[in-house]
């Protein structure tokens, strides 16, 4: 039989990994102001996708590691929220050529539209649970 897990062991399973993900985008990003002339090969675009997830999943380590209630449905609502957030503010932050679309709107959009289905799904079946432990006490 498995043992609860203590809060500080929760902590530590978010925590160091976390950490971990800084520290290597310190090492990265110090890297990379050495090092100006290097690039990655593909576009601009899928490199603030990658940043934007990178980014999404420290701060969610980080923030599961001191959150009370860390359940699967809470971490990927806040991941997508997250998520939402960073292309939000890429969209304000971007200048675009003109005739060029601002992509980073939708995707933002997108991203909290799926994380208010994912709530209000998660809000339904706790009213029905509810409901079913009422009339099970009855």
């Amino acid at each position: 039989m498995r043992s609860a897990r203590t809060g500080s062991d929760m902590r530590k399973r978010f925590f160091i990994p976390a950490c971990v993900l800084a520290a290597a985008a310190l090492g990265f990003i110090a890297y990379a102001v050495g090092h100006p002339e290097l690039s990655f090969p593909w576009s601009v675009r899928i490199t603030h996708i990658l940043y934007g997830l990178y980014a999404d999943a420290v701060a969610l380590l980080f923030v599961l590691a001191f959150w009370k209630r860390a359940g699967w449905m809470h971490a990927l609502t806040l991941l997508l929220e997250l998520g939402a957030i960073f292309f939000l503010v890429q969209s304000m932050c971007s200048v675009f050529p003109e005739g060029e679309a601002n992509w980073y709107l939708p995707l933002a959009l997108g991203l909290n539209c799926v994380a208010l289905l994912l709530n209000l799904t998660a809000i339904r079946q706790r009213k029905r649970d509810m409901t079913e432990n009422r009339e099970a006490n009855q």
